[in-house]
């Protein structure tokens, strides 16, 4: 039996689907591809923001184990290294521990203990900017997080020993 062979003018519906798979797979994988990155940059903010909230409540902890009145520049220390050891730096800061905490302390503004001497407690403040390169992840115009988020901002407060 010879094969069936069918007339160049003639289609039918089963070619006429062809390549309709493919079209719905960009559209749905576009869409996809974007929630699943807007899920992964503000993930990513939420980490910066747990980042800077544990290096405020490691400089308060500092400043209850430090001789009081605690020293304004070791709590900023304690700040920076607790930040530096969690890798929220920009990929081109991130080489060495020496180049973390300068980026920290370059580009971040802490605020430790601003109280005066014989207060009760300490305020450790830190403000971090999350806009140009301190973004972790690149971005994508319709997803990208610092549009929405400048800079992320934490406190801790500590109680002091009073002598």
């Amino acid at each position: 039996m010879p094969p069936i062979s069918r007339s160049p003018l003639k289609t039918t519906a089963r070619d006429r689907q062809r390549g309709v798979a493919a079209i719905e797979f960009a559209l749905v994988f576009m869409l996809i591809f974007l929630v699943v990155y807007a899920l992964v940059t503000f993930g990513a903010a939420l980490l910066v923001q747990q980042v800077v909230s544990r290096a405020a409540e490691d400089g308060a902890r500092a400043a209850t184990l430090l001789p009081q009145p605690p020293d304004p520049v070791s709590v900023k220390q304690v700040v920076v290294e607790s930040m530096a050891r969690s890798f929220i730096v920009p990929a081109s800061a991130n080489g060495d521990m020496t180049s973390r905490k300068n980026w920290i302390t370059n580009h971040t503004t802490i605020v430790p203990c601003p109280a005066p001497t014989g207060a009760a407690s300490c305020v450790v403040t830190i403000t971090y900017p999350y806009t140009g390169d301190a973004r972790i992840l690149p971005w994508i115009p319709l997803v990208d997080a610092s549009n929405w988020i400048q800079q992320l901002r934490s406190s801790a407060t500590a109680a002091l020993r009073t002598s």
